[in-house]
């Protein structure tokens, strides 16, 4: 099964304003690749209050491409791909919104989320956030970088399958008794 960790960065507070999204993918047994994308948003949603948060600027993106020129390759990646986000509603309706803008058919893959898996398999911590389990866990982490933050999410997935020795996402999600979602 190919999974897909994804992560948008957002301009401001429409989730329509995707600035940046960060992918890490992995398939049968190997991490094939990690990248992120800088996107110039929308005109619609094209101001910068978030930067204080992942440091973009609307500098940093002017000269880059909108959503819809990656849509045709994000679909070849995630095609019959499970998509893995840390707090995924938010990158899911993150994604969905900038279909909508472009009038964008929706992907309609499985989703899950790795605030959920690490609330299950590591209830010690006190907190869930993604620079806190990937502290717990030893994974390195430049926070609020696209690239980085869907790659510490691979990995909190990847680490926590292993602590239950399941190999198999279906059947980790079973042993933890969690389900994936499906997009609208």
């Amino acid at each position: 099964m190919r999974i897909v960790a994804i992560d948008f960065e957002t301009a401001n507070s429409s989730m329509a304003s995707a600035c940046a999204l960060g992918i890490a993918i992995y398939e049968e047994g190997e991490i094939l690749d990690s990248f992120e994308w800088y996107l110039k948003p929308h005109h619609r949603y094209n101001y910068f209050t978030n930067t204080h948060i992942h440091g973009i600027r609307k500098e940093d993106v002017e000269d880059e491409y909108e959503f819809v020129y990656y849509y045709d390759e994000l679909s070849v990646i995630l095609k019959d791909a499970l998509i893995v986000a840390h707090n995924a509603m938010f990158d899911m309706t993150v994604l969905n919104s900038v279909c909508d803008v472009y009038g964008l058919d929706h992907f309609k893959n499985p989703f899950i989320d790795t605030v959920a898996i690490s609330r299950r398999v590591y209830p010690e911590l006190y907190n869930h956030k993604l620079n806190t389990v990937s502290e717990y866990l030893d994974i390195s982490l430049n926070h609020h970088n696209g690239k980085s933050d869907a790659f510490a999410c691979l990995m909190i997935l990847l680490k926590s399958m292993a602590a239950y020795d399941a190999y198999e996402v279906e059947d980790f999600l079973r042993k933890i008794r969690i389900s994936w979602r499906y997009n609208m």
